[in-house]
């Protein structure tokens, strides 16, 4: 039987923090430890989460030195076979372990599971679906499969490869740890599922905007590229490979979603980078 480490790191998400963990629970997979690494909450998270006993096997709520501080403390203390990173104001959605583990499973060489997720809005409610894309190697900061980490499940071998969340990164931490496996990894051992494993929740106190990228996401941004000595945008090599990748996503994304689909994902990404292709 896999056992599933999800880590949760939180800071006064005390509204929130009750839908992830009821998600966990309602996954009725018999061999779960969820670890908590909260910032030092001036809020009511710490009488939420003890309402729900035995299923939150540690809770630390410390001051620390951001999220990414907060994920390296949590999967230092994580046992099992298979990892997870849920925020606190996302949740999974039904079946998502039974799906992970039905593939890592069947396929022992493969190790990061992934599928399609949900922007649900601050009450809870659907906003949209969003498919996920075709593994590919990166070449940009932001090139990834369009999943994102409460519907990606990774080995405990592939988080060891991985090695710790850049504590320089306050935003894009997500980003980082998609680029190490993928490049790590490699594409072949990543398995798409068509189920809808999680959701993202979209509310006005969020850290990341979801309307447009500012200029501390696009300074990350150019700070993963130097990190992994990717080409600079404004290069020949590197407008080539942005080239590549948008129709990759293009044809990914049709063949996913369809047009419709395909074109609402356009002008949301145009909106987001200030109409920057």
């Amino acid at each position: 039987m896999l056992r599933f480490s999800i880590v949760i790191p939180s800071l006064n998400q005390g509204r929130f923090i009750g839908d992830a963990l009821r998600s966990i629970a309602g996954q009725n997979h018999p061999a779960v430890e969820v670890i908590i690494r909260d910032g030092g909450s001036t809020d009511d998270t710490a009488t939420v989460v003890q309402g729900f006993g035995p299923l939150v096997t540690k809770f630390v709520s410390e001051r620390d030195g951001g999220q990414s501080d907060a994920l390296n403390k949590g999967f230092a203390q994580a046992t099992g076979d298979i990892f997870g990173w849920m925020n606190a104001d996302d949740h999974y959605l039904p079946g998502a372990f039974a799906e992970a583990a039905r593939i890592f499973a069947a396929n022992p060489d493969i190790t990061v599971v992934y599928g399609n997720w949900v922007t649900i809005d601050e009450a809870g409610h659907p906003i949209r679906s969003h498919h996920a894309l075709k593994a590919r190697t990166p070449h940009f900061s932001y090139e990834n499969f369009d999943a994102y980490n409460q519907a990606m499940f990774w080995r405990r071998e592939a988080h060891e490869r991985f090695g710790r969340f850049d504590e320089k990164l306050h935003r894009l931490m997500d980003n980082d740890l998609i680029l190490a496996l993928l490049l790590n990894e490699r594409p072949a051992r990543f398995r798409r599922t068509d189920a809808f494993l999680g959701a993202f929740r979209v509310h006005e106190a969020q850290k990341t905007p979801d309307e447009r990228f500012d200029a501390k996401q696009f300074e990350e941004q150019a700070y993963l590229d130097k990190k992994y000595g990717f080409a600079t945008a404004d290069s020949l090599r590197g407008k080539c490979y942005r080239l590549r990748y948008r129709w990759h996503q293009l044809a990914d994304s049709l063949a996913a979603g369809g047009l419709r689909y395909t074109l609402d994902k356009a002008r949301t990404g145009l909106r987001k980078r200030g109409g920057v292709l």
